[in-house]
């Protein structure tokens, strides 16, 4: 067969031409993921606006709101941060976080570094790991274990039972079993022990997924409230954001039956949710690259 005949192959760099079909499913596709974006910025945006709108024109406004009503209003922040129990939610908020994410950290790189040991009981805490996962015993046997321990009433109480779940666990071993053998038994000829061999020569190669147990587990952490609504239900003072988000939206939805009602406390609701989620949205293009890179 004479080089003529033969299908010229397209060269390195060039760019084909799109067929029909493939240009309407790029219509669809980009028609769909962008009505996925409105759905999901539209409620933000809607609470965004309304926080910043007229509080008694806001009353009588039904529907979405794209716009400020009644001009730009910061009333509503004013009166949130005026109250000192938000501080004090922020900084507890992040207590929280920090402590979580570090308890968590340490205790899954332990349980990944023995679970991905070739010794006889791997298959046996692996299964018991799975099994927690898959089933639990309920909040009350996790009450009653939290209240014999000592701990109800205590940060410790909202710390300890969050900081990690089976998932992350078996992460850290998929990641430390990633690792080359050659690396580990270099490092036990050389004298390495159990501390030294995890810290300093798995757990640097590991860090990719390390890194997707830390960040998840520091959002689950921010956004969580329902255990302290259990554990430390009474002690205000140790309260996250989120338990107040929810007590000061309460405690205004009948400033109406004051003789001068101020309707900028009609605006609180709005403006508690934009500013607990604002340090997740400041945060989240630094790690958004990072999980993506190592989730892939």
């Amino acid at each position: 067969m004479s080089t003529s005949n033969k299908k010229k192959k397209p060269r390195e760099g060039m760019v084909e031409n799109p067929t029909l079909g493939g240009k309407i499913y790029n219509i669809i596709n980009v028609v769909f993921l962008g009505l996925v974006i409105f759905a999901c910025l539209m409620p933000l945006w809607h609470t965004l606006m309304s926080s910043l709108s007229d509080g008694q024109i806001l009353m009588g406004k039904s529907g979405l709101v794209v716009w400020p009503e009644g001009g730009f209003n910061l009333g509503g922040y004013k009166l949130l941060f005026r109250d000192r129990k938000i501080i004090e939610g922020f900084i507890n908020t992040f207590i929280y976080v920090i402590a979580i994410t570090g308890v968590g950290f340490v205790i899954n790189c332990l349980a990944g570094y023995v679970l991905s040991r070739p010794t006889k009981l791997k298959p046996i805490l692996t299964f018991l790991i799975i099994f927690s996962m898959l089933f639990n015993g309920g909040i009350i046997p996790l009450y009653m274990v939290v209240k014999t321990l000592g701990l109800v009433g205590t940060r410790w109480a909202v710390i300890l039972p969050t900081c990690t779940s089976g998932m992350f666990m078996i992460l850290m071993m998929n990641a430390f079993m990633q690792v080359p053998k050659e690396t580990v038994e270099a490092a036990k000829i050389d004298g390495a022990g159990h501390i030294r061999l995890l810290f300093k020569v798995m757990l640097p190669q590991a860090m990719g997924l390390a890194l997707v147990t830390i960040i998840n587990t520091a959002i689950m952490a921010y956004n969580a409230w329902y255990e302290a609504s259990i554990f430390v239900p009474t002690q205000k003072h140790l309260w996250p954001l989120q338990l107040w988000v929810n007590e000061l939206t309460a405690v205004n939805e009948n400033f109406l039956n004051y003789a001068n009602p101020d309707f900028n406390r009609y605006l609180i609701q709005f403006a508690i949710i934009i500013a607990s989620i604002l340090p997740i949205l400041i945060l989240l293009p630094f790690v958004q690259e990072k999980l993506e890179k190592n989730t892939t």
